[in-house]
């Protein structure tokens, strides 16, 4: 009869080995078997003391580091401080403002006239309308009538009736003649007044004011429309 063949050594504990890892897995995937979770959760719950025991320590010394910082800083003065000064306009307006430190104008704020230490710009006053200029508007010719003297009717009647003596007969041409002078006399006047008419000159001129006027003149102007113009003691002269 054969013995029986015996396991290596190694095999063997391997073989432990296995069954011992299996094993606890088992016990973490069920619970019996503490996990890492819980003693990271120990390990929080234990440092809110340590810090709270080192607490005091802290504020204990920072009354001491406050002072020695506070000793130690007009020492040591900033790059800001060693910045060139504002500008004199911009110390004014913070010493108006009782010390209130207020935002450095920027470059070349109070060169272009428009910052607030800049002297107002005031746009030039508008020039007063002339109340003796205006426009040459237009240039009218008007004939005026002359006035009679008589001797055109006169002369109109005597002729008429001369004319009118040459028609009918009796008492036909009594009346002949005297509508022939009555025509003729009419006549006659109207003919010198036409003879005797001259013809004047309107010149309309509108005004810087709106208003329109016209002066009158016997003889053709040298004015032309829409040439300016002005009035000088009543007459109207070429504007300058």
């Amino acid at each position: 009869m054969e013995s029986p063949r015996k396991l290596h050594p190694l095999v063997a504990a391997a073989a432990v080995g296995v069954i011992i890892a299996s094993l606890a897995a088992t016990a973490a995937v069920t619970g019996l078997l503490p996990n890492a979770s819980s003693s990271s959760s120990a390990r929080s719950d234990a440092a809110p003391i340590t810090q709270t025991v080192q607490q005091p320590v802290m504020n204990a010394a920072a009354p001491a580091a406050a002072v020695q910082s506070s000793a130690t800083l007009p020492q040591a003065p900033s790059s800001a401080q060693q910045s060139a000064p504002p500008p004199a306009s911009y110390a004014s307006r913070v010493q108006q403002s009782g010390g209130a430190a207020m935002p450095a104008p920027p470059a070349g704020y109070a060169r272009n006239g428009t910052g607030p230490g800049a002297e107002p710009q005031y746009a030039p006053p508008r020039a007063a309308a002339c109340a003796s200029c205006g426009t040459v508007e237009s240039v009218v010719p008007v004939r005026r009538e002359g006035h009679s003297t008589g001797l055109g009717a006169v002369g109109g009647a005597v002729a008429g009736g001369v004319i009118g003596n040459q028609f009918g007969g009796g008492g036909g041409r009594t009346a002949m003649t005297l509508l022939g002078a009555l025509g003729g006399g009419l006549a006659g006047n109207s003919v010198e007044k036409h003879m005797r008419s001259e013809t004047d000159y309107r010149v309309h001129v509108r005004m810087q004011n709106g208003k329109l006027r016209y002066f009158t003149y016997r003889q053709p102007p040298s004015f032309q429309p829409g040439e300016r113009v002005q009035i000088e003691n009543g007459a109207l002269t070429h504007a300058g």
